[in-house]
């Protein structure tokens, strides 16, 4: 399975329902992720039996190869306005590099781009972030009429589903797709300032739900790279299955 990158072909630019605007260039993405040598500790316990050990520098590598090829399939699908939210001087310097905003997540919820890291704990919760994340966004690019939180470890992700989810999300002020066993999400997205609050975690996919946002693909049957988020080895061993993004596959020879 081929995975599309920075400067996706014209042909899959999507137009919106008026034939004004592509859909793509008018959603602004939110990705959180956690300090990348404490981040994943599923994972780790999980990589220690299939791997033979777990190295907290190589998995951090690994989680963040997970994140840039999350964003490299944003990218490839048109979606140029992207934020991530992230106590990680190594996650915000990559962000920089790839020319995304890059937040540091503060515990006092109030993230500046590019200033130094505040004192006290490193992680103000995943959903915080996304709040701080999307309040930033909305902030930078207030013509922008859609909303999307992205979870951030989607190695196997295309911009061929992101396109086809893109397709979908326009037929609903709030919607989600949940990831491969149904009851986590990946991807939450709202129009206009409607998206449903962030609830990721345990259960988020009734969280969301609950709170009006409409499910997409409830049968599950589409968008499979799309839904695999990693959690554990054996997700890991599903999305390589898949078609893992290049970064994820650079960093995978070293473990």
């Amino acid at each position: 399975m081929e995975h599309s990158t920075v400067g996706a072909d014209a042909d899959s630019t999507i137009v919106d329902a008026g034939g004004t605007e592509p859909v793509a260039t008018s959603v602004a993405a939110v990705l959180a992720v956690k300090s990348l040598h404490r981040a994943k500790s599923r994972l780790a316990a999980t990589l220690s039996t299939a791997f033979e050990g777990d190295d907290p520098v190589t998995r951090g590598s690994l989680v963040l190869a997970m994140f840039l090829d999350t964003v490299d399939a944003l990218r490839g699908a048109g979606i140029s306005r992207i934020v991530v939210v992230s106590p990680d001087d190594e996650v915000l310097a990559a962000a920089r590099r790839s020319g995304m905003r890059g937040l540091r997540e503060s515990p006092r919820g109030n993230p500046t781009p590019g200033n130094p890291p505040p004192s006290g704990p490193p992680d103000a919760g995943l959903n915080a972030a996304f709040v701080d994340g999307a309040r930033w966004a909305r902030e930078a690019w207030p013509e922008s009429t859609g909303l999307m939180y992205v979870q951030a470890d989607l190695p196997a992700a295309t911009s061929t589903s992101i396109t086809a989810v893109l397709r979908a999300v326009q037929h609903h002020r709030s919607s989600f797709l949940t990831d491969r066993d149904g009851t986590g999400t990946v991807l939450l997205h709202g129009t206009d300032g409607d998206a449903a609050e962030p609830r990721f975690g345990p259960g988020s996919a009734a969280a969301h739900r609950a709170a009006g946002a409409v499910e997409l693909d409830p049968a599950g049957r589409n968008w499979p790279d799309l839904r695999t988020d990693v959690d554990t080895a054996t997700d890991l061993a599903v999305a390589r299955e898949l078609g893992l993004g290049p970064h994820t596959t650079a960093a995978l020879r070293h473990l």
